[in-house]
């Protein structure tokens, strides 16, 4: 039998439970994204996006302020959020956010038009529309570090691609 890790025990969560919360989050269709503007503005976003081994892609217009500032600053903040009808209190919806490195992929990439077509398939015929559209970028969202809350008191540290859980957040 296993032993339960240090976050199990400080938590009172077994770790299938919270890893079952996180997968449930990462099946979402659409993430936020917060990024400082060269003025150091927060600019703000939604975006639909497809999961990867090596992280989260977006395909996103540059017509949009927080998708010039993604590129240029190469960095954001992500999160993927419970809907709110799905939770049983607001204060503590189960949320996952965590930052990342933005790389853009250029579309003579060999990688390109098999995003495109996994974006077609996720999330339907409008991909097709857009993927000629010159304003749309397709970027890598490569996961750092981030917080898994799942309630009170129920807040956990991840990291990487795989959004492994590292620690129980039991301190301030």
């Amino acid at each position: 039998m296993q032993e339960n890790t240090a976050f199990e025990r400080s938590s009172g969560m077994e770790r299938d439970k919270i890893e079952a919360v996180r997968d449930q989050l990462l099946q979402l269709q659409t993430l936020y994204l917060a990024i400082n503007s060269a003025g150091k503005v927060p600019e703000m976003g939604v975006s639909p996006f497809i999961r990867r081994a090596d992280g989260l892609y977006v395909y996103t217009s540059q017509l949009s302020p927080h998708v010039r500032d993604l590129i240029d600053q190469r960095e954001a903040t992500c999160m993927l959020c419970a809907d709110e009808g799905d939770s049983q209190n607001l204060w503590a919806r189960s949320r996952l956010k965590f930052s990342v490195e933005a790389v853009e992929i250029a579309r003579d990439d060999v990688n390109f038009d098999k995003l495109c077509d996994d974006f077609a398939s996720a999330h339907g015929p409008t991909m097709d529309l857009i993927r000629n559209f010159t304003d749309f970028h397709m970027i890598r969202l490569t996961p750092r570090k981030g917080v898994l809350v799942l309630g009170f008191a129920k807040a956990f540290t991840v990291s990487g691609a795989n959004f492994d859980i590292t620690a129980h957040i039991s301190k301030a």
